[in-house]
């Protein structure tokens, strides 16, 4: 059970990290504060920013774009997480047609992830270059990466700092 909850955790984590806004949650998972979640997309915002070295005309004209890119990637994960929940404890009692059908459907979300990546990087690479395209994604991955870290620190009592080496506040809100 315990390793269950793990991998439940870390499902949540990797669907949470995938883009800003925050605002996924599991249903049986405590919410996660608003605040909180505007403290990652801060961190996040600002580590990307570091990482790819923009100048001030650059992020202004990457922002924009990057913040769409975000909402259109969260909104398609949405609708993705909304359907697993529906289908959740349902796959056993699928017939064959049925299961086909979620198949299919699950690599439609994946496929329109793909596409909205797509769409985007040809955005990236015109706005900002095909360098620095390239360090934001890894920019994207190293954050997710220490964020994901971090939240299994917390969950074996071990605290690090947020990703960007941020400081983070102490668990009693000081």
């Amino acid at each position: 059970m315990k390793h269950a909850r793990a991998i439940q955790t870390c499902l949540f984590s990797l669907t949470l990290l995938g883009s800003v806004p925050l605002q996924a949650q599991e249903d049986d998972g405590p919410p996660i504060p608003e605040d909180r979640l505007e403290e990652i997309k801060a961190q996040k915002s600002a580590y990307l920013t570091r990482k790819m070295d923009l100048s001030p005309e650059e992020a202004q004209k990457f922002w924009p774009v990057y913040n769409q890119y975000d909402k259109e990637l969260e909104d398609a994960r949405k609708e993705m997480r909304e359907y697993h929940r529906s289908m959740k404890g349902r796959i056993e009692d699928l017939s064959e047609s049925d299961a086909s059908q979620m198949i299919d459907r699950e690599l439609g979300f994946r496929q329109r992830d793909l596409d909205i990546r797509k769409k985007y990087t040809a955005e990236f690479k015109r706005t900002v270059g095909a360098q620095k395209t390239l360090q934001l994604f890894k920019a994207e991955r190293d954050f997710n990466r220490e964020l994901l870290k971090r939240l299994r620190d917390q969950g074996t009592g071990r605290d690090g700092p947020p990703p960007g080496g941020m400081r983070r506040h102490a668990p009693n809100g000081g």
